[in-house]
């Protein structure tokens, strides 16, 4: 056995087929195996949460198809995929990292297994013969019996040490980590794409009113670029030029803004190996990408090769979106516990709540409101009310609330005034504040109103750096939402702002 743990040597000095370089170069598939698996092997109903519940779906689809499909190379991809999956659960529950069994099976140099952490005292498992074995006894049982095993293994443990949890090892692109910090120069060319968006929309789309990043608008783009480039050869030679410069921005922050990613940028290392990123020869280097790096398996993509794949493949440029994951519930969660803007028993506690649905994908507009569910933003309801004074009034408590008693809000009411007429009017730490409204009628808030108002509830700077920030996201046309208003502090703003695609003002 050869644990991903105690590599003998370099990954670089190793002979193409030593267990090193076979374990490398496994860890190094596994991202491309679960997204088979979940994107085209597996129907949208099979859940692929990581979670050892899921491998019962799993068994059965692997049953299933074997009785069903009878070419041997289709068999083998999909028990390829699955030994991934199954492979990364079973980590989750034992800890422990990927290793490498140096027995030949059938014509292959040994396989791939996983290592349970070494405080449990427990030999590698091979996904591959756990697969076998489910195949042979057709039980549906297979996985969850070794689901059990490891569960009391780890139970039996920590009755012995209290407090001890199983540590996995990071699986590179498939478990999620923090975004690299951002490179200067994506600095600059982001703030010279935003700056130029309007004359660029208005070059690409003669001016008409297109760019408000919905997928959609992709179409729109992949036409305008198509009829500006006959050929590749043509669409290499204008790579700097400013339309096609912005045609990458554009595209990228359609990804960023409807799936949650983030830029990234990795500059010329003279130090990395040869093809790895930083490498002359990777094409990551020196080129602004989107990423999902806080996302398990999330996509990434450089969307100057997207477009320049458009006069090379049948492909259009919506499909790219399909290999990215939407922010979920969990991935939310996460986030705001890392930052320290909430409690970990915060989250789980969200999270319970929604066990149904956590790790489901959510549309831009959900994302915001997850922010909600986990305390760190109010929202104004979109439709319409039973009360305009009584919604105000719960608004302002609930931001109230937010700020931990640093503003008290008394004395909410929705008046009359003979120079302004209709106000609403309130008290901010017993200093009366007046502001203008307008109601179309008395079912629908006044947004504009609220959006002004609700900085009259922020801390004082010197005090306390948190402030509320309007929440913009993606929006469907034709379609009523809810506002929302986070609170935090710039820097807080700016990171989720980043990661979950939105925008804050």
């Amino acid at each position: 056995m050869v644990p991903e743990t105690q590599p003998e040597t370099q990954p670089g000095t190793q002979p193409e087929s030593s267990p090193q370089q076979l374990l490398q170069q496994w860890i190094g598939d596994l991202p491309y195996q679960l997204l088979l698996l979940e994107k085209v092997l597996l129907g949208r109903s099979t859940p692929f949460d990581y979670s050892p519940e899921s491998l019962e779906t799993l068994e059965a689809r692997l049953l299933e198809h074997h009785d069903s499909v009878q070419e041997p190379e289709k068999r083998a991809e999909f028990v390829e995929s699955a030994m991934a999956y199954l492979g990364e659960v079973l980590l989750g529950i034992a800890g422990g990292g990927w290793g490498w069994n140096t027995r030949p099976v059938d014509d292959r140099p040994g396989q791939p297994v996983v290592w349970p952490d070494p405080d449990l005292e427990l030999s590698p498992i091979a996904p591959r013969l756990l697969i076998a074995h489910a195949l042979r006894v057709r039980t549906g049982t297979a996985f969850a019996h070794e689901v059990e095993r490891l569960r009391e293994a780890v139970s039996a443990l920590q009755d012995e040490v209290p407090g001890w949890k199983p540590v996995k090892q990071h699986t590179p692109r498939v478990d999620p980590t923090v975004p690299m910090p951002e490179d200067p120069v994506l600095t600059a060319w982001l703030a010279e794409r935003r700056k130029s968006l309007s004359a660029w929309a208005k070059d690409a789309f003669n001016g008409a009113w297109r760019w408000h990043f919905h997928p959609d608008t992709l179409d729109w783009l992949e036409t305008v670029v198509r009829q500006r480039f006959a050929t590749v050869e043509e669409f290499d030679a204008a790579q700097e030029d400013p339309f096609v410069q912005g045609a990458c921005w554009y595209l990228g922050e359609v990804i960023r803004r409807v799936k949650g990613a983030v830029w990234q940028y990795i500059p010329f290392d003279p130090d990395a190996e040869p093809g790895a990123p930083g490498s002359r020869e990777s094409p990551w280097t020196e080129v602004p990408f989107v990423d999902q790096p806080d996302k398990r398996v999330g996509g990434a993509a450089i969307p100057l090769g997207c477009l320049r794949e458009l006069f090379l493949t049948e492909e259009s440029l919506r499909d790219v979106l399909i290999w990215f994951r939407a922010s979920s519930y969990a991935q939310v969660g996460a986030l705001l516990a890392r930052m320290g803007m909430v409690s970990q028993e915060k989250v789980d506690s969200v999270l319970d709540e929604y066990a149904d649905f956590a790790h489901n994908e959510l549309p831009p507009h959900e994302v915001a409101s997850a922010l909600k569910e986990f305390g760190v933003a109010v929202s104004a309801h979109g439709d319409d009310v039973d009360d305009l004074e009584e919604s105000y009034a719960g608004i302002l408590a609930e931001a109230e609330a937010l700020t931990d008693g640093a503003v008290t809000i008394t004395d909410v009411q929705l008046r009359t005034d003979e120079k302004l007429g209709e106000v609403l009017e309130f008290k901010r730490n017993g200093v009366v504040v007046i502001q203008q409204t307008e109601h179309e009628s008395d079912d629908y808030l006044d947004h504009m109103a609220i959006m002004e108002f609700i900085g009259h509830v922020d801390p004082d700077p010197d005090d306390d750096p948190r402030r509320f920030h309007l929440v913009q996201f993606v929006r469907r046309r034709e379609s009523n939402y809810d506002s929302y208003f986070l609170f935090a502090t710039p820097d807080q703003a700016t990171a989720l702002e980043k990661q979950l695609g939105l925008e804050m003002r």
